[in-house]
């Protein structure tokens, strides 16, 4: 069969292992012939990689199948990715859908899609629960790449399927992170993000991330690397000293709270408590005073009284946080707290999740705020503003900033003088050499 006459789009629901995972499998593809479109295209084949995080995530999943099923009534539609792993049966039972694989067999995904064009079986092995077998060039229509170096998780966070989707925890090879970087490097990328479910428990033949970090910093040319998220425990003084002593290393951290009152903390199983928290992004600050840390929150956790609402606004209210990503609690399938008590009603789960927003939304434009009048070190995207059709970039601390500028210079890391703050945006002008 001719390959080449097949177009493929792909659509990610989730996380940025769900993103590297999605560019790898279509590289796969592309070296077999199959042609890469985007997802709002006609073609032959739609690629979803599922996300089942939240109730949300499922339904964004679901919502993707009809589209693809829209626009090319007559496409193989195949389900990857969370929700595939952990619902398989309750998927292949939705109109459209031909083929439904789980996360460790991303890998066999050459052979996966050829058998079903081709009409034969398909025989999928054994699963090693590995995950580093897939690599990546380059990333699909992005100025950062991603580099995969964990995956899995031994945690038990009483609201989370990650366990149960991703597997216990294990990290990759340094001498195959490295030569990924290498290639991506050679291919014109100047930011690489370290993601992992637990990437601060990356551990691999003695090597912890520190350590990781160090090694790319001596054996790559890459000019800036970021952290993806890091929970509290697992960001050590000696990564905190590595990340205010390299320029290289991006001053952000995204680090998931998840609550600011200790019971539900506890209810959660998180292995931290407020004081420990609020001690850490201090002893951040002070390290590194430019820093922006984000962080995760959950609406409506089971249980969760109007005071321990009112003790979580307070909490993050009184933290140096640079803006917030929030979550509305939903019961996921055998996990704790979907068996726990006192349930919280949606009405008042949307109105909590509303207040946090709007938290978020003063403690991102403070931050932005802070940072008028000052130099910025911003990558250019690929992509322009749709408003202002100015060029969009990225500081190395997590700023988004619009400039005037041509396409030559996008991918280049440009010394930016901030002007005003434009709504989440910083509006920004390149300095004059």
């Amino acid at each position: 069969m001719n390959y080449r006459a097949k177009k493929i789009a792909f659509f990610t629901v989730g996380c940025r292992l769900n993103q590297y995972e999605t560019q790898a499998m279509a590289e796969s593809l592309e070296g077999r012939g199959f042609k890469r479109v985007d997802f709002s295209r006609p073609a032959d084949l739609y690629l979803i990689n599922t996300c089942t995080v939240t109730a949300q995530s499922d339904s964004s999943s679901r919502q993707a199948v009809y589209r693809a099923q829209r626009r090319s009534p007559g496409a193989k539609v195949l389900l990857t990715g969370c929700y595939a792993q952990l619902q398989p049966e309750f998927l292949k039972s939705l109109p459209g859908v031909n083929l439904v694989f789980g996360n460790e067999q991303k890998k066999d995904i050459v052979q996966i899609v050829t058998a079903l064009l081709n009409c034969e079986e398909i025989n999928i092995g054994e699963s090693q629960w590995e995950g580093f077998e897939l690599e990546v060039s380059k990333h699909f229509n992005h100025t950062r790449a991603l580099i995969k170096i964990q995956d899995g998780c031994n945690d038990s966070c009483s609201y989370c399927v990650v366990p149960q989707a991703r597997g216990r925890e294990r990290s990759r090879e340094v001498k195959s992170i490295l030569s990924e970087i290498k290639n991506l490097t050679r291919n014109g990328f100047k930011e690489i993000v370290l993601t992992g479910v637990h990437a601060g428990k990356y551990k691999k033949n003695g090597t912890n991330l520190s350590q990781l970090t160090k090694e790319i910093l001596e054996n790559t040319e890459i000019e800036r690397i970021r952290f993806s998220s890091i929970q509290p425990r697992e960001l050590t003084s000696e990564l905190v000293d590595l990340i205010a002593s390299e320029k290289r290393i991006c001053p952000h951290l995204h680090i998931p709270l998840q609550s600011g009152d200790d019971r539900i903390l506890k209810a959660m199983n998180r292995n931290y408590s407020t004081v420990y928290y609020k001690n850490l992004t201090e002893r951040l600050k002070e390290k590194v005073p430019h820093i922006c840390i984000g962080a995760d929150l959950i609406a409506g956790f089971p249980g969760e009284k109007d005071q321990e609402f009112e003790n979580t606004c307070e909490f993050i209210q009184s933290i140096s946080l640079s803006y917030l990503h929030i979550f509305s609690y939903s019961d996921r399938e055998k996990t704790a707290a979907s068996a726990f008590p006192d349930k919280i009603d949606p009405r008042i789960i949307r109105k909590r999740s509303v207040i946090l927003h709007e938290i978020g939304r003063q403690k991102r434009e403070s931050f932005l705020d802070s940072f008028v009048g000052k130099e910025l070190k911003v990558l250019v995207e690929k992509r322009r503003d749709k408003k202002t059709q100015k060029l969009v970039g990225l500081s190395d601390n997590y700023i988004r900033v619009i400039l005037e500028g041509d396409d030559g210079l996008v991918n280049n890391i440009l010394t930016v003088n901030s002007l005003k703050r434009e709504g989440k945006f910083l509006l920004g002008q390149k300095r004059l050499q």
